[in-house]
């Protein structure tokens, strides 16, 4: 802040005379330096990031191309490559094959033109075989088959079977009609401890001596050895299967293969993929080694099978999984390397751009125009700003300014303006222009004569506008009086720390006179130490960044009282040469005194943590949301109820949180507070058998002005409250010597099922019961013996009747008895006489042998008319009909038919 400014001189016109002009317009427009500036900048600053972008882009194309597009090429050469070698190997196959089956149409063609008698041990057979045999190089042998599956080598010199092939599939298939031509079986040994052939057979076209099928059997050892060549790398495999999927080989071995039906579990569609003559081919391993695989496929031509080659589908990929992570290292190393010489490009360029800002703003908002004129005083040179401060055209330069007088003294102006230009002499004149557009400007003109060898050419000089100047002296006095008046506190602090100004409001809390001296005070006076120390490293290392800090200092007040400010610290850039106040300022600070603010928010927020205590103290379940039924707060009763995180549910839907079935009984009561009513209700929970029951008491959560926030759930758990009062109400309603209703439980139950009867339609009966010879026996063996008979009467009561039948003592020796349900009025009667029968058979209390009997009275009436009162009134008649007939006998009243 500066120091107080005092006020600019009035300008005035030096030259006695001189019109008063119109010029410039505010704001000013760009000039053509700026333009050209501002262009440039922007390519500047767009080239390098461009470039740089460009370079990325190149760079990630590549990458993305080498992972996406490049994996695909290298698949492809990888199945070319099978392709071949599967064509190669189909080849060296199909030779073997064909040289099996050339060697038994060799035979069968023997056998049928010379063979009929004794092939066996024919030596020239045997010579032929010997020749197929050495032909393969011992890798396919010819035999001979009979009807029983015996097996004879060639030449077999005593006549016995070599093998026996029976139970075999190649001679189940061989045995078929069906069968024709040359057909490939499932390998096996044909003798223990020899190693598995791979059988071809054909039966033979002139069967001789039981002979009826040739069988070629090739070494499945030499002919994985051939199609090891094939298997590259560690996960190299080469398999034959027959046509219908059987596994006939596979180089490397695996338990179990041979023979299996490689599609049996398939996915549809996978058998049928293999019908080409070739192809390709992705298998998940589950029919083999577990091995994900890519491999190529080729039909053995006449024979229906199919030798596959095949790779672990990464083994291919190997090489090119380290050249990838090699080039995602060092793309991502390039890429960061770019991205930091982007940061650094865009720091320097931004500063650049700053710095050619302000070169440019200081030229473009330069007050100076800038003209030439001739000896006769028309202006030959201008920059753009003189243009722009009179709002003239380029080619206007040389009278424009003319323009901008009133047509009557236009001529007067001129010939003064030339008047002083002759003169040969710099002057200076000030005076107030209107523009075209009526904006009155305030212009200041200086020149100096222009002279070269001596010889006058013309003056050169400024034009300035220093509206803003005039203006910027009210604004200056108009701030100086805000901050006289202002309950802040400001003061100014120069280079040195001396203070230079304080206002009245900081003068008084400081305790300094509004005339005193300030230049002997210094931030000292008003910072402890400690205080002081930070400020310097602190405050003033940030200003000398941003020119400006804000935040919170405690200081020392006139009386040497502490307090807390809110601190606003400007650090001025330069120094004015205006000689006023600030000329030699370099700090302002503006402070406000924020003490009370933070006394009560210490006693907003103890209030809080108070209220907080209470809540989570609390053994009631608090919670509250806000108007959009969101939770906001939970107390530790909640948290430890639902075993939940308040972190977790903070601000989620209390819907969410309750479950729709639950939400659904809490709605209308959280609607009506949130509405602003307060009211309660009572839920009930089964929880591992036992109800629990909360009283909840919802209420709206008010902020200072009464607006409704919100609603506040407080939730007790009143069960044992709610138990007690059920047992106290069962208590009230029952004997508590035999444990039946007594009087007013029994009407209260009874107008229940009274309630019900009359919806079922259903008979009612209520009974009348009184003890017979009871009272002797009171009175003869005392009140414990006839409390311990009248807990026997109820004993007998209860098993007498069915569980929905109610009984209770009325009082002394009186009972009865209501039976809410039955079929036919007849049925009252029964129980009654039940009843008789039950309590007139003796009774053992102790060692006393008791007898007394019962008198009953009934009334049984439809369940839709049926009146307790009206029941009880004729039940009781009834019964003391039953008396007056003799006791222990009962007599009732029956529903008119």
């Amino acid at each position: 802040m500066a120091a107080r400014v005092h006020d600019l001189p009035q300008v005035k016109a030096e030259t006695a005379g001189a019109d008063r002009y119109r010029m410039n317009p505010t704001p000013l427009p760009p000039s053509n330096e700026a333009s050209f500036f501002a262009k440039q900048g922007r390519y500047e600053t767009l080239g390098p990031f461009a470039a740089i972008g460009l370079v990325l882009l190149l760079l990630w194309s590549f990458v993305a191309w080498f992972i996406w597009v490049y994996p695909e090429a290298l698949l492809n050469a990888k199945r070319q490559e099978l392709a071949s070698d599967t064509q190669t190997a189909t080849v060296q196959t199909e030779t073997v094959l064909h040289h099996a089956e050339d060697g038994l149409r060799t035979v069968d063609l023997w056998l049928l033109t010379r063979g009929r008698n004794a092939p066996l041990q024919d030596v020239s057979l045997a010579q032929l075989a010997e020749t197929l045999r050495d032909g393969s190089r011992g890798l396919v042998d010819i035999m001979l088959v009979d009807r029983q599956a015996q097996v004879y080598r060639i030449p077999s010199i005593n006549g016995q079977p070599y093998a026996s092939i029976a139970g075999q599939e190649l001679f189940e298939l061989m045995t078929r009609p069906s069968t024709e031509g040359v057909t490939i079986g499932v390998p096996f040994r044909l003798r223990e401890g020899l190693p598995m052939v791979l059988p071809i057979a054909m039966r033979l076209s002139a069967p001789a001596e039981g002979l009826q099928i040739a069988l070629a059997l090739i070494d499945l050892d030499r002919l994985g050895q051939m199609h090891q060549l094939f298997a590259h790398g560690q996960d190299g495999a080469v398999a034959l299967l027959r046509g219908d999927g059987l596994a006939l080989s596979r180089v490397p071995a695996l338990p179990n293969f041979v023979g299996r039906d490689v599609f049996a579990n398939a996915k549809p569609g996978r058998r049928e993929a293999f019908n080409g003559p070739e192809g390709w081919f992705v298998t998940d391993g589950l029919a083999s080694d577990g091995v994900r695989r890519i491999g190529a496929f080729r039909a053995l031509e006449g024979y229906g099978a199919k030798l596959l080659i095949s790779e672990a589908e990464g083994a291919s990929l190997t090489e090119y999984f380290q050249q990838r992570r090699v080039v995602l290292l060092f793309s991502s190393l390039v890429s960061a390397a770019a991205l930091a010489l982007t940061w650094m490009l865009a720091r320097l360029l931004k500063r650049a751009r700053v710095e050619k800002a302000l070169q440019i703003a200081a030229s473009d908002a330069s007050p100076l125009g800038l003209f030439r004129c001739d000896a006769q005083g028309q202006v030959i040179y201008s920059n753009q700003t003189y243009l722009n401060l009179q709002t003239l055209q380029a080619e206007e330069k040389a009278w424009g300014w003319l323009q901008v007088v009133s047509p009557e003294k236009r001529e007067a102006a001129k010939a003064k303006w030339q008047e002083l230009i002759a003169k040969a002499e710099p002057f200076r004149t000030v005076g107030r222009i209107t523009r075209r557009d009526g904006v009155s400007r305030l212009l200041s003109v200086r020149t100096a004569p222009l002279r070269v060898d001596g010889r006058f050419l013309g003056q050169v000089g400024t034009v300035e506008d220093i509206t803003e100047l005039a203006e910027q002296q009210r604004a200056v006095r108009a701030l100086s009086d805000i901050l006289d008046l202002t309950p802040e506190y400001v003061a100014q602090f120069d280079r040195q720390g001396h203070m230079v100004y304080l206002n009245p409001a900081a003068r008084q809390r400081l305790g300094v006179a509004k005339d005193a001296d300030l230049g002997s005070l210094d931030l000292r006076r008003f910072l402890n130490a400690e205080t002081l120390h930070d400020f310097r490293q602190e405050v003033l290392h940030s200003t000398q960044e941003s020119a400006q800090w804000q935040g919170r200092r405690t200081l020392i007040d006139g009386q040497g009282q502490t307090m807390v400010c809110e601190c606003t610290v400007l650090r001025h850039r330069g120094s004015s040469s205006s000689g006023s106040a600030d000329a030699s300022a370099s700090l302002s600070v503006i402070l406000r005194d924020i003490s009370s603010e933070l006394q009560h928010q210490r006693e907003r927020q103890r209030s809080e943590a108070l209220l907080a205590a209470i809540a989570h103290t609390s053994e009631a379940l608090i919670s509250v949301v806000d108007l959009d039924e969101r939770l906001l707060f939970v107390n530790q009763a909640y948290l430890r109820r639902f075993q939940i995180e308040a972190e977790a549910w903070t601000g989620r839907p209390l819907r969410e949180f309750l479950g729709e079935q639950e939400y659904a009984r809490r709605q209308p009561a959280l609607l009506r507070a949130l509405a602003g009513e307060s009211l309660g209700l009572e839920l009930d929970y089964g929880e591992r058998g036992e109800t629990t029951v909360f009283d909840l008491q919802y209420a709206p959560l008010r902020t200072a002005g009464a607006a409704v926030e919100g609603a506040i759930c407080i939730a007790r758990d009143i069960s044992s409250a709610k138990r007690e009062e059920q047992r106290l109400r069962d208590a009230s309603m029952s004997c508590p010597l035999t444990g039946l209703l007594n009087r007013a439980g029994f009407a209260d139950h009874v107008q229940t099922s009274l309630q019900q009867a009359r919806q079922s339609g259903l008979p009612v009966a209520l009974l009348y019961l009184d003890l017979d010879k009871f009272k002797p026996v009171n009175d003869q063996f005392g009140h414990p013996v006839g409390d311990a008979l009248l807990r026997a009467v109820a004993l007998r009561l209860r098993n007498v009747l069915r569980p929905q039948d109610l009984v209770a003592r009325l009082g002394g020796d009186e009972f009865a008895v209501f039976l809410p349900t039955i079929h036919q009025a007849e049925d009252a009667a029964v129980v009654a006489h039940k009843i008789v029968h039950a309590i007139g058979l003796p009774f053992m209390i102790d060692t006393l042998e008791l007898h007394i009997g019962i008198s009953v009275g009934f009334c049984v009436r439809a369940g839709s008319e049926a009146e307790l009162e009206a029941m009880v009134e004729v039940a009781d008649a009834k019964l003391y009909e039953a008396k007056r007939a003799g006791r222990s006998c009962a007599r009732g009243s029956l529903p008119e038919a």
